[in-house]
């Protein structure tokens, strides 16, 4: 009778965890929204000052590194603080705009996408590396194809990628995504598969290259 009540109480402790476990990551993935609006709002703001910013202290407002692929080479790229908010990437096929913070860390996911600190800054010569949950912000990634196209803005412009093809690699080969390119290119990157429950064992990546650069709007339209 002990061995049967014994066996009774673990089946129901695990079950009480798990049900933790489930009601914790709802909880993370319906707070997630209010953070990113909060994150994107922050973004927006910063856009609309960086211009002021700029023309008080006699500066151009493009930071050095931020190129076009007509511009000539630049081994100069801008220096951002982990933590910080530095753009936007906006999904056109998915109508979904998300705060860029530079950092993979949880703090960072938990706002937006995150820009991986070993990569090159977006818009700049290389690989760009941004990284987001599957079930929050990068929600939907897997249904972009080939040829969509990846809004990346800062405040040095409004940088557009056209996507060129997909990979599915182990969660441990993450040499794969910081390799060096000599063309201006974007990785979004993610776990994988998109439904597994708990961590993932994989990471999907979308890669793109960079068409061209625009000027940012003041208001920040994207009609």
């Amino acid at each position: 009778m002990k061995k049967h009540s014994g066996l009774a109480i673990a089946v129901k402790l695990i079950f009480v965890l798990s049900l933790c476990i489930m009601l914790y990551s709802a909880f993370q993935i319906f707070r997630a929204p209010a953070e990113a609006r909060q994150a994107l709002q922050e973004w927006e703001k910063k856009r609309e000052e960086a211009p002021i910013i700029s023309q008080s202290n006699d500066e151009t407002p493009l930071p050095d590194g931020m190129i076009s692929p007509s511009e000539t080479k630049s081994t100069s790229k801008p220096i951002y603080k982990k933590g910080e908010i530095i753009g936007e990437i906006y999904l056109p096929k998915l109508d979904k705009r998300i705060a860029i913070l530079e950092g993979t860390q949880r703090p960072q996911l938990k706002k937006g996408a995150g820009h991986d600190i070993g990569s090159a800054p977006p818009g700049t010569l290389g690989n760009s590396v941004v990284a987001g949950h599957r079930d929050t912000v990068f929600r939907g990634l897997g249904t972009l194809k080939k040829g969509d196209l990846i809004e990346v803005e800062t405040v040095g412009g409004k940088f557009i990628y056209s996507i060129t093809g997909s990979t599915i690699v182990d969660g441990d080969a993450r040499g794969v995504i910081k390799q060096q390119n000599s063309e201006a290119v974007l990785t979004l990157i993610t776990c994988y598969p998109f439904t597994y429950i708990g961590p993932a064992p994989d990471r999907y990546l979308l890669s793109a290259t960079l068409l061209r650069k625009e000027p940012v709007s003041p208001s920040g339209d994207k009609g």
